[in-house]
């Protein structure tokens, strides 16, 4: 019993027409699947900024004072060491 070259090349046309059908099904599926969840993370989102926007800000405590003075802290010093600029760009040197 011999096969001839074309059965077999046929038996190959048609299993990789069913592979492209399938995979084109899937990422149909696939694609529909991810805009659902875009659009229930949409309504999400959409729900919890129009309730901050109704309700305000209830429930959050106050920033604590001892953070807010470090916090402070912080940013004075990165602003202290600023290095000085020309109007051309160059650096210059800070004079203290």
């Amino acid at each position: 019993m011999e096969i001839s070259l074309f059965t077999v090349l046929a038996c190959f046309v048609v299993l990789q027409g069913i592979s492209i059908t399938l995979t084109l099904f899937l990422a149909s599926r696939g694609t529909g699947l991810v805009m659902d969840l875009f659009q229930e993370l949409d309504e999400k989102l959409a729900g919890a900024i129009s309730k901050v926007m109704e309700g305000g800000f209830e429930g959050i405590e106050p920033p604590n004072p001892l953070q807010h003075a470090f916090a402070q802290m912080l940013m004075n010093k990165m602003n202290e060491n600023v290095p000085q600029r020309t109007p051309t760009g160059q650096f210059t040197k800070n004079v203290e």
